[in-house]
């Protein structure tokens, strides 16, 4: 199934996430400033692996009835805003060869179900990454929570492959020197909201 993010974003936002709600609803948003999307790549066969992280993004939760199984969480990461720490490898990586950000500026995922485990709760929802749509079941766990202010971890790893990212890549002299498991690594809390005075 392939959308463009932003179609495909804007409609299961509306339809999904942050339509009509029954129940007592607060929208709740990422304080970004001690926020983290980050991820790694292992390279030459696990020799030694890159890290980077997205710089620019946002995370909505729609917290029903204060029940996190009731909720919705919906989440864009800007592409272009990607930072591995080299400026040359950041622009490669926002090429056709890759992310092709030009095309598919924008990382999303939106929630469907949100379920209670052992070890804290799997959100499953519709990832979109240069411009397919898969299922996934994304774990996370809560770090910690006091009224409106919530903090998430989450750790979940996805096949690049499988998103069509970087297979036209060649290496000069090794063949897969890219790995195909991309670890990701989440950690972020939510703003308090503001008084009204």
């Amino acid at each position: 199934m392939n959308n463009r993010p932003s179609l495909f974003f804007l409609t299961a936002a509306l339809c999904l996430g942050f339509g009509p709600q029954t129940g007592d609803t607060r929208n709740l948003v990422v304080e970004p400033n001690h926020s983290t999307i980050q991820f790694s790549v292992p390279i030459s066969g696990g020799l030694t692996r890159i890290t980077g992280k997205f710089t620019e993004f946002t995370i909505d939760i729609g917290l029903v009835d204060n029940d996190i199984t009731k909720s919705q969480i919906r989440s864009s990461i800007k592409v272009n805003s990607i930072n591995t720490g080299i400026s040359a490898r950041d622009e490669d990586l926002k090429t056709k060869t890759f992310f092709d950000a030009a095309t598919f500026p924008e990382v999303t995922f939106v929630s469907e179900r949100i379920s209670k485990v052992k070890d804290g709760f799997i959100a499953q929802g519709l990832f979109t990454m240069h411009g397919i749509t898969k299922s996934i079941e994304l774990p996370f766990s809560i770090t910690g929570r006091k009224d409106d202010v919530i903090g998430f971890a989450s750790r979940y790893s996805i096949k690049r492959t499988d998103f069509d990212l970087g297979t036209s890549f060649k290496h000069t002299t090794e063949d897969n020197f890219i790995g195909n498991e991309i670890g990701i690594e989440i950690d972020f809390w939510t703003k308090k909201p503001k008084v009204k005075k």
